[in-house]
């Protein structure tokens, strides 16, 4: 089989840049890992995704998968007293929080309607396509470690994280038929911070710690429920049903994209968590860098040009409002995690300022 273009991830990045280039006529080949049964995070999608899904003429799609409406964000960062933003006055409308499994799966399924050849369970390498396989062009979708293509591996690193992640499923009298407060929620402690969306059937609960003080004395989530009065009230009734530790890096890939190949989503930047704008720049970024791809692929390198400068230009306004996000929290400067995190550190060139509102980092871009 002959493809133009090989895109290797189906999460949205791969998904979207694939449906994109299948319908501006390439014979593209989308290569996903699993069959969508491994865990996935970035279950929530701020408002300004509601147009990118509008203009890829998804929003019915994604209507059928019955995603839960999230109105608003709800944070205690540098004081105890919670701040609250809701989404009433959005342009974009409301937020959502999603099953990250049935989403990709869906935007996987619309790029093979699109025209695509999707493989499931593969994870054959950039150099090493199947047998059967010949495409012109490697898209890397393949999240934050990004494929090892020679000359095009390395990455400018600015802070990891690791994420403990909870499954909680509650249970109890009432619970049910108690109104529940589908906000999103951010809350940092001493020892780092906490995030819970409630979905339809359990609440994911993560806490971001710093690497090296997990790895040399430990984090216990029940005990950093004690400083995280917001987050301990939303997990009450509920029971632990699985659980998953997993690195986060918050950094950028030095090269973009060379003469055959280009970086997209996660591979190409991943930003911290705390941004809440994973899924949405891997979605509005794979629109970009399709029509970039497009315009290569008929003779015009420009467009891939102006594509990278845009990855490195919002990697550099995320990387410069992450920071000033974390020294707004002054409370546990002599703790490990706050203290790596206010090291004084040269702002990137190219960046924003932020107003230094605990909300303006999770609605920027």
């Amino acid at each position: 089989m002959i493809f133009d273009v090989a895109v290797f991830g189906g999460g949205p990045a791969g998904s979207i840049v694939s449906l994109c280039l299948a319908r501006h006529g390439w014979r593209v080949a989308l290569f996903e890992a699993t069959e969508f049964e491994d865990p996935r995070y970035g279950e929530t999608l701020p408002p300004e995704m509601n147009p990118v899904l509008r203009e890829l003429g998804l929003w019915d799609a994604f209507q059928s998968l019955s995603p839960v409406e999230a109105p608003g964000i709800i944070s205690a960062w540098g004081t105890a007293i919670p701040e609250e933003q809701d989404f009433l006055r959005n342009p974009h409308g409301c937020g959502w929080h999603i099953d990250r499994n049935r989403f990709d799966e869906m935007l996987c399924l619309r790029a093979a309607d699109a025209g695509a050849k999707l493989f499931l369970k593969s994870r054959a390498a950039p150099r090493a396509l199947p047998a059967e396989v010949k495409a012109d062009f490697l898209v890397d979708a393949s999240g934050r470690n990004g494929l090892r293509i020679e000359g095009g591996y390395s990455r400018e690193d600015d802070d990891a994280l690791i994420a403990i992640v909870l499954h909680v499923r509650h249970a109890g009298a009432g619970f049910s038929t108690v109104p529940r407060d589908m906000r999103t929620c951010i809350e940092s402690t001493p020892s780092g911070w906490w995030y819970t969306a409630r979905l339809r059937d359990e609440t994911i609960a993560m806490f971001f710690a710093d690497p090296e003080e997990y790895a040399n004395v430990g984090i216990s989530p029940r005990e950093q429920l004690a400083d995280a009065p917001l987050t301990r009230s939303r997990l009450e009734h509920g029971s632990v049903v699985q659980s998953q530790i997993v690195r986060v890096s918050s950094s950028c890939r030095k090269e973009i994209f060379g003469a055959d190949w280009m970086a997209v989503g996660d591979s190409a930047s991943s930003f911290d968590p705390l941004s809440g704008r994973g899924v949405f720049k891997a979605g509005r970024q794979a629109v970009i860098a399709a029509k970039a791809l497009n315009a290569k692929l008929r003779g015009s390198d420009k467009p891939l040009s102006e594509y990278a400068s845009l990855v490195r230009r919002e990697f550099a306004a995320c990387v410069r409002q992450r920071r000033q996000f974390y020294a707004a929290e002054r409370r546990w400067l002599d703790q490990t995690f706050w203290r790596q995190r206010a090291r004084s550190r040269e702002v990137p060139e190219n960046s924003e300022s932020s107003d230094g509102d605990p909300h303006h980092f999770r609605r920027s871009f």
